[in-house]
């Protein structure tokens, strides 16, 4: 950085002769010298002297906000300890205890106790400053900040961003979100009138920013800088808006109405963004905990159409390792203050609905035991014990959710296990909210494979909308796009917003009917995770149904191209729509080497397999993707045994598993787990394979009719050598148009 010092900035304004002199640029640090660029007979551009000292003197400060009606948290100026006392006294505990004019936080501290503000105060009257210290009522609540242009008569605002964390860590240092998640347009509209209050009150010229508390229907403001901040860059790829641009034009005496962004708000964004925190603990050290005081050292923005998408992308580009599994044993140490101990459990459940095991110190294990959660409980690092460290070192503990009343204390265990899982690459969450934020993140399904790319210089002015219908085979649902005539982006993320059962259309995935040079058309298909299939014998009779009963192809044999092939795909009509549909699905193939699956022999047919410990008898098969049939393995727990088997290392590409029972030669039962997708109510390839598989080890014969009964209905099979045939319905559900 250039020294911005009185002298040196002096020295190059007397060398260059400005017409004017522009602050709102430099930061804190640059706004203080506007008094003595002014003194010495420069003129500012933009805010005043004047102003900058309005919006930083505590007590013109409040007398402004109580002339114009708004509310702050209640506070004091105070100069000594005996000061610091009866402010707290009159304000109650917890406050906020800070010195005046400071830059990113320094030696800013919530204080829960009174013995806090004695060793706070004491720190900060230590440096010998000349401002007095504030004290302020610290209020819980969403912490929401505000970047605005003014041209002295009206104000327009990019955009509202949100706070993940509470009220209490720095601003720098919270994951913000824009547009607000928790902002209805009541509260927007005070928001707008606030602030544009507070403009003209300050008789502010060009970029400020302001920061809010929302607690209820309160609104609260907490901090007012009449610069440019942090954020404007943020705001600025979001909105397509130029702010700095427009401060300057501002500056220079034109006005907003001049101007052809408008005034107010600018418009809402299609989409949502965060603004991620990055740190650089492990080459800077020092205590990871988040609080008042600025620690991030840089910050990345992550673009998606939905929150969980943009925080999963913008989580990863801040370097979060976000395993969304607790396989092999992975667990999460928690170990939080008082204060946070009712917020942990829900993350906790979170994190053991993924099969992390619960770690946790004595008593937050108390507070995880009391609602009904296994955890495992670790004993203090000041006893002597080396289990917490053990674990940490030998990479069972994936992530660390750490919170500590007074995290200044380097001694205490909380700061031990921070600084240790600095060393080691540990994700270490030190707020709630975060640690919430990441879990949430987890569960969505989003992963780095799924999430769709963003061209910061190309962003869409205006949200998708998509027609599409859904239909089922045999109970085996999905969610069908036409593509014919112009394709959809990023599927893989669209499979994962639109599958959600609970969020989305719900569905076992994504199909996309494209043109085909080779076929009468094309058909893509992705799972629940995004992955994309090869095969799918329940989707492939509904696109060709779609293809018929819309008049793209009106022919009892239809040709589809899949990534496993041609298929041809025979239709039975009723009253001239599609009812039901005979595939032939292509050879099923027992080579290994082709399936894949890494086994020394040509064929796994009949062998054994220890799954978690059990011993199975498999059979492996390709349908177009890779199968593992059990047969007669009795009563599972599919969603334990599914994915250890899904998962199992001798899948190189993972694998459906079926397990099938054998009613008699002509009838099988079975229920499948599917890659990428869990259990579903059928899976056709899936059936096609157990029918082969019955036929190679004895339970049916060749070229015979089988019947395989699904959770969602029937399928027939028939295996040969040269092909398997598989014939089944083919429904449609409803049809719409989604908005993304």
């Amino acid at each position: 950085f250039e020294p911005l010092t009185p002298e040196d900035v002096l020295s190059v304004l007397a060398l260059e002769k400005p017409v004017g002199v522009v602050t709102a640029f430099g930061g804190q640090t640059a706004i203080r010298l506007a008094r003595t660029i002014e003194e010495a007979g420069y003129r500012l551009l933009g805010a005043s002297a004047d102003s900058i000292d309005l919006a930083e003197d505590r007590e013109r400060f409040d007398a402004l906000l109580e002339s114009l009606g708004i509310d702050r948290p209640r506070g004091c100026t105070v100069n000594t300890l005996a000061e610091a006392d009866e402010a707290v006294r009159k304000l109650g505990l917890p406050v906020l205890v800070r010195p005046s004019y400071v830059l990113g936080g320094q030696n800013m501290n919530i204080a829960f106790e009174a013995h806090d503000v004695a060793v706070f105060m004491q720190n900060i009257l230590a440096d010998g400053i000349d401002n007095p210290v504030l004290i302020d009522q610290y209020i819980r609540g969403t912490e929401i900040e505000v970047d605005a242009i003014c041209d002295g008569r009206d104000i327009l605002i990019p955009g509202i961003m949100e706070h993940i964390e509470r009220t209490g860590v720095h601003s720098g240092d919270s994951i913000a979100v824009c547009p607000p998640v928790h902002i209805d347009d009541d509260m927007r509209k005070k928001i707008l009138t606030d602030t544009k209050k507070i403009c003209l009150g300050l008789h502010a010229v060009g970029l400020i920013n302001l920061q809010y508390i929302v607690k209820g229907r309160g609104l609260y403001v907490i901090e007012v800088n009449p610069r440019a901040s942090r954020t404007v860059p943020f705001m600025s790829k979001l909105t397509g808006l130029p702010l700095c641009d427009c401060a300057m034009r501002v500056c220079l005496g034109e006005k907003l109405s001049e101007m052809e962004y408008g005034t107010g708000y600018y418009r809402t964004p299609p989409f949502t963004a965060v603004k991620v925190p990055v740190f650089s603990f492990e080459k800077i050290g020092g205590e990871s905990t988040l609080g008042p005081e600025m620690k991030s050292t840089g910050e990345v923005i992550g673009i998606g159409k939905t929150l969980t998408e943009a925080l999963y992308k913008g989580l990863r580009a801040a370097g979060y390792r976000l395993e969304d599994t607790g396989r092999n044993q992975n667990g999460v140490l928690l170990t939080v203050c008082d204060a946070d101990k009712p917020d942990i459990v829900e993350i906790a459940r979170k994190f053991a609905r993924l099969d992390f095991k619960l770690y946790a110190t004595e008593g937050t294990a108390r507070a995880l035991h009391a609602a009904g959660l296994s955890v495992h409980t670790l004993r203090k690092l000041h006893t002597g014990d080396t289990e917490t460290f053990d674990l940490m070192e030998n990479g069972t503990i994936r992530y660390i959710v750490s919170t500590d009343a007074n995290a200044r204390m380097a001694a205490r265990d909380g700061a031990k296990i921070r600084k240790k899982a600095v060393g080691l690459g540990i994700p270490c969450l030190t707020c709630t909210d975060t640690a919430a934020a990441v879990a949430n993140c987890l569960h969505t399904g989003y992963r780095d494979s799924n999430v769709e790319l963003m061209n910061m210089n190309h962003l869409r002015t205006a949200k998708r909308r998509i027609p599409f219908v859904k239909m089922q085979g045999c109970g085996n649902d999905y969610i069908y796009v036409n593509c014919m005539e112009k394709r959809v982006s990023a599927p893989e993320s669209l499979a994962v917003q639109l599958s959600d059962r609970h969020f989305g259309i719900g569905g076992d995935g994504l199909v996309l009917i494209e043109r085909s040079e080779i076929a009468d058309a094309r058909m893509r298909m992705f799972n629940l995770d995004g992955s994309e299939g090869n095969m799918c014998g329940n989707a492939i009779r509904c696109v060709a149904k779609f293809l018929y009963d819309n008049g793209i192809c009106v022919k009892k044999d239809i040709v589809i191209e899949t990534k496993s092939g041609l298929r041809t795909v025979t239709v039975t009509t009723q009253n001239g729509l599609v009812t039901s549909a005979a595939v032939n699905m292509g050879r099923a193939v027992f080579d290994t080497k082709q399936i894949p699956v890494k086994y020394a022999e040509q064929e796994m047919i009949a062998k054994p397999l220890t799954v978690s410990g059990k011993e199975y008898t498999v059979t492996c098969v390709s349908m177009g993707n890779p199968h593992c049939v059990v047969f007669n393995a009795g009563a599972v727990d599919l969603e334990k045994i599914g994915p250890e088997f899904e998962h199992h290392p001798i899948f190189p590409e993972q694998v459906n598993t079926e397990f099938v029972q054998v009613i008699d030669g002509h009838t099988l039962r079975m229920r499948v787990w599917e890659r990428g997708s869990g259990e579903t109510m059928a899976c056709g390839t899936g059936a096609c394979a157990a029918a082969a598989a019955a036929v190679r080890n004895g339970y049916c014969a060749p070229d015979t009719d089988v019947t395989v009964h699904l959770n969602g209905g029937d399928l027939v099979i028939r295996y040969t050598e040269e092909a398997v045939y598989m014939t089944g319905d083919a429904v449609l559900v409803f049809s719409g148009e989604i908005e993304v």
